[in-house]
């Protein structure tokens, strides 16, 4: 009975083989998920997005699936677009589609959904899973990034995101059933973030995510999904380099060259962060007992190594406070060169070189190594923003370093020291030079910089100003001659208030520029803030500078804009009161107006001031947050 009952089996399974063989060789290679909230002011920008997917299509061996949520404005200014794409007309839900060449086949309508619900992640994984089986699956986001915060923006959910615990619960689900990620990619801003990748390092093989803010047209599918369909059998890390191959040739043809000094793109070998976890832990530990044992100057030094690391999403309006974690660790060398130290740096830099397998990083950005840290200026922004509640904080020693560090900072109330400020002349004709000097203490200094400032009446305008670093015996020196920086549409040039100078290459006399202006756009009355950024050369007698880019800063989160013939722009100026309120300003005069054209764009240029009354002097900011100031008042002729 037994031996009939085997044969009976055996006989099924036999003929059943062919077709489980032919179910295996039909199964897709790749099933790449698209889950792109463009219920936000990047709609238009992610429409593209869909197009130059479209361009290539699903095929045989690659399904390209998208859940796309799209925004009720319907306008076609700032960001959002009404227009019909792959062959739907316009639509404000969240639609699940198969994304074919040439077009979109919906397969439903999910309704109004807030995409940063972490249910309808879970629900959009494991429908496409069940319904487009694959030998690998990626996962990539589209929509606005903020780092270990959080990814996406709802605006329909009042800007509702899916933060890392709700990451973590979503893809520990889905990878249990379907198996690891072969890749997860950000195409947002802020992602290329050691929490993150800690945060999704069991649950996928690849991460490729950019550490600074991202362009407003963010990646570049028709090449990368075309490389893909030549050889579909490639891997994670080999997708990931070519997603960056194709960004880094985006951003420098000559339509996007001057974009490509601020990008950044990184591809995270996730089996390795374990490695840079443990590493950063013990960096972690050294750099603690280093400040217990030092006290007060010993903090200063770990403080200069995190200041004058690479950060990334800084503006004048926001600070997310994400610094390089190799050129950290590569400070730390400099500033506490003692044998533990070293060796503990050593350890981290050779960990995160060997987790970031591949990397673009544009002249803004030299010390980009594809992974940034948290590293907050206080431990407010620690507390504030809920760091050590999630899953990541626990994984590290990096807590143990901050708590101690704010610790000693935290006590420190002592504002910084300015004295002997002075002036060789007060009275600046054509041709002067004033020659301002200052001392101060310089082992707690973070920042420090000269700022230029016209009076009238009861209050102050600051006009400009540049980073002024104190030399080896804490004197601060400045040359003013009465001019400075002047932004024009080639007709029209008005002083512009520099609110923040990186430097580029170090050697290269190169530094990005940032004003704070508003653009008024084609065919609306409103003004809206932005800030733009411009390429200074200083390499010549004097200055010459080219018009970058501009972003808008909005609830933490940044968005590239793209000016238009029609535009309208005018310099943003911060006014300091009598009693010390600040308030920003915009000149109401139309004559004051910039007008911006393609074929011009805007130029930087230098000029003499308007004849008046000046202040010329220094602002210091301490590792602790204290500022001091000391000016001179001077006239210009």
């Amino acid at each position: 009975m037994k031996t009939r009952l085997a044969i009976v089996i055996l006989a099924a399974l036999f003929a059943f083989l062919p077709q489980l063989v032919s179910a295996q060789a039909d199964q897709a290679e790749w099933t790449l998920m698209f889950y792109m909230d463009s219920d936000n002011n990047l709609e238009a920008p992610q429409m593209n997005d869909l197009k130059e997917m479209m361009a290539v299509g699903s095929t045989a061996k690659i399904n390209l699936i998208g859940l796309i949520d799209r925004s009720e404005k319907g306008d076609d200014v700032r960001g959002y677009t009404d227009k019909p794409v792959g062959g739907l007309p316009n639509w404000t839900t969240a639609k699940y589609v198969v994304i074919e060449k040439g077009k979109l086949r919906q397969m439903a309508d999910w309704g109004e959904l807030n995409m940063g619900d972490p249910a309808n992640l879970k629900r959009f994984l494991d429908e496409t899973s069940k319904q487009f089986p694959a030998k690998r699956y990626g996962l990539i986001f589209g929509d606005h990034g903020a780092g270990w915060p959080g990814i996406l923006a709802d605006e329909s959910a009042k800007g509702d995101s899916i933060d890392m615990t709700e990451l973590s619960a979503t893809l520990k689900t889905f990878t249990a059933t379907a198996g690891k990620l072969e890749l997860i990619g950000f195409d947002a801003c802020l992602m290329g973030n050691f929490e993150v990748a800690r945060t999704v390092s069991p649950f996928a093989k690849t991460m490729v995510a950019s550490e600074e803010v991202e362009p407003g047209n963010g990646w570049d599918y028709t090449p990368m999904l075309t490389a893909m369909n030549k050889n579909p059998e490639m891997d994670g890390i080999a997708f990931g380099k070519i997603i960056v191959d194709t960004y880094k040739a985006f951003y420098t043809s000559p339509e996007e060259r001057d974009t490509s000094l601020g990008i950044t793109l990184g591809v995270i070998d996730l089996s390795k962060i374990d490695a840079l976890a443990n590493a950063i832990s013990d960096l972690a530990l050294v750099n603690q007992a280093f400040i217990k044992a030092g006290g007060t100057p010993s903090v200063y030094k770990v403080a200069q190594a995190r200041s004058h690391a690479e950060e990334f999403g800084r503006s004048k309006e926001f600070s997310f406070e994400d610094f390089d974690v190799v050129h950290y660790a590569q400070n730390v060398k400099v500033v506490s060169p003692d044998a533990a130290s070293v060796k503990a740096a050593d350890a981290v830099i050779a960990a995160a070189k060997a987790a970031v397998v591949y990397k673009v990083s544009g002249a803004a950005h030299p010390k980009a190594s594809g992974l940034s840290i948290y590293f907050p200026s206080n431990k407010n922004n620690l507390l504030g923003y809920g760091y050590s509640t999630y899953s990541f904080f626990p994984t590290t020693k990096w807590g143990l370093l901050l708590g101690e560090y704010y610790g000693l900072l935290g006590a420190d109330t002592q504002p910084p020291q300015i004295q002997n400020i002075q002036s060789n002349d007060v009275e600046i004709a054509k041709g002067d030079v004033a020659i301002v000097t200052a001392k101060v203490k310089a082992d707690d200094i973070d920042e420090s910089t000269f700022v230029i400032a016209r009076n009238e009446k009861d209050v102050s305008i600051i006009i400009g100003s540049v980073p002024s670093e104190p030399d080896e015996k804490g004197v601060l020196h400045e040359d003013w001659d009465g001019t400075w920086f002047t932004i024009g549409d080639g007709k029209n040039q008005q002083i512009c208030p520099v609110t923040g100078f990186e430097e580029t290459d170090a050697g290269k006399d190169e530094y990005i520029a940032e004003v704070p202006a508003q653009v008024r756009y084609k065919g609306e009355k409103e003004w809206s803030d932005v800030t733009l950024y411009f390429l200074l050369d200083f390499k010549e007698t004097d200055a010459t500078g080219k018009f970058i880019y501009a972003f808008e800063y909005e609830k933490n989160q940044a968005r590239e804009v793209e000016l238009d013939t029609g535009d309208s722009i005018r310099p943003v100026y911060l006014v300091v009161t009598a009693n010390g309120d600040t308030k920003d300003i915009a000149s109401p005069d139309e004559a004051d107006v910039l007008h911006f054209n393609k074929t011009d764009g805007l130029v930087i240029g230098n000029e003499r001031v308007e004849a008046g009354n000046y202040s010329i002097g220094f602002l210091i900011t301490d590792y602790a947050g204290n500022t001091a100031e000391k000016f001179i008042d001077v006239t210009v002729k």
